[in-house]
C-alpha cells in the first residue's frame, strides 16, 4: 500500500517506516510543503526497477517487435489481425534476406 507522509513525520518515525516496509511491503513518498520528495520502496522492488532498466539486446530487440504488432481492438476481426501479422513479418523477412 502507497502512503503520503510529511518530511516530519518520516523524521521522527523512520525506524516504524522502515519496519513496515520490510515486513508489509508499503511504500512510502515523503513530501515537503506539499512536493514530494522522496519514496521509500521494499529493497527488491528496487533491485526489480533496476534490471528492467538494463534491458539486454535481445529483451530490446523483442520489445522492439512486440510494439511493431498491430494494436488489436474489439471491433477487428481477428483473423484480420492475423492476416496482417502475417504479411508484416513476411516483408520483414524479405527486408533481412536482402541484406
Amino acid at each position: 500500500m502507497e502512503k503520503i507522509i510529511d518530511v516530519t513525520v518520516a523524521r521522527r518515525q523512520l525506524g516504524t517506516l522502515l519496519d513496515e516496509v520490510f515486513h508489509k511491503g508499503d511504500v512510502f513518498t515523503i513530501k515537503r510543503k506539499g512536493k514530494a520528495l522522496a519514496r521509500i520502496v521494499p529493497l527488491d522492488t528496487a533491485l526489480h526497477h533496476k534490471e528492467k532498466e538494463s534491458l539486454s539486446l535481445k529483451q530490446k530487440e523483442l520489445l522492439k517487435e512486440l510494439n511493431s504488432l498491430p494494436v488489436i481492438g474489439m471491433d477487428k476481426d481477428p483473423v484480420e489481425v492475423l492476416r496482417s501479422i502475417r504479411q508484416q513479418k513476411r516483408i520483414e523477412a524479405g527486408n533481412k534476406d536482402d541484406k
